[in-house]
């Protein structure tokens, strides 16, 4: 005669809430969220202590590169606020946009530190976000 086990019901909760798709809307720890947030912080803050001053009158590319970039800020903070994931998505997004405004600046002729600066620090958000996004 065979027998049949079921597992308890603490395993079958574990394994379902395992099994489980993450979702955009899921919440994120405060820690995370603070860490994050720093990161975009002091890469602002040096990236905008370092620009040059404007020389010109922007393009439309050009001004279409930072309400994009001011988008993504404000997206990313109202998902930090409210501790969800797509927070973490639009922050990646705004890592990938500080390194095409940087490869547009590059290609008009702009040199030197400030340069630099915003290509890593929008690698660095860019992978950090996007690390986070996919871990949690």
């Amino acid at each position: 005669m065979m027998t049949f086990t079921t597992p308890d019901t603490a395993t079958r909760l574990t394994e379902a809430t395992e099994s489980r798709a993450r979702r955009l809307d899921d919440r994120m720890p405060i820690r995370l969220v603070l860490a994050v947030a720093a990161l975009w912080i002091v890469s602002l803050y040096v990236v905008f202590s370092l620009a040059p001053a404007p020389t010109g009158d922007p393009t439309t590319l050009g001004l279409a590169i930072g309400m994009a970039f001011d988008l993504a800020v404000l997206a990313t903070l109202a998902g930090f606020v409210a501790l969800r994931r797509w927070g973490l998505l639009t922050s990646a997004v705004g890592g990938v946009v500080l390194l095409v405004g940087a490869g547009l600046c590059s290609l008009g002729g702009h040199t030197g530190g400030w340069l630099v600066a915003q290509y890593v620090t929008g690698a660095a958000i860019f992978g950090v976000s996007q690390a986070a996004f996919r871990r949690f």
